[in-house]
């Protein structure tokens, strides 16, 4: 237990030193140029990768694009009736109190 206290203790002491120094750190050596790629073999890659990826696609059936819909168009009217009922009864409460004062 104590040899890996040790070994911690060197490695952090020996991160702080690194961190002392202000050597410069060494330039990473300079990459060869790649060729470059013609605008239109780019855009063709593009399509190409487009009819692939466009492919693996998995659509939902009719029945469940169906039923999706009516989950989303009933929740829709839910939440309009919701909001219109509290509407009203704000209106009414507004009302209501303009009158006493």
């Amino acid at each position: 237990m104590a040899d890996n206290e040790k070994k911690v203790a060197e490695t952090a002491q020996a991160s702080v030193a690194e961190k002392k120094t202000d050597a410069p750190a060494p330039k990473a050596e300079k990459k060869p140029k790649k060729d470059k790629v013609k605008f239109t073999d780019r855009v063709k890659k593009f399509w190409r990768d487009y009819k692939s990826e466009f492919k693996k696609i998995v659509w939902p059936s009719k029945e469940e694009t169906t039923r999706s819909t009516v989950v989303v168009v009933s929740t829709i009217v839910v939440f309009a009736v919701c909001i219109a009922i509290l509407d009203f009864l704000f209106s009414k409460g507004l009302t209501l109190l303009s009158h006493i004062g």
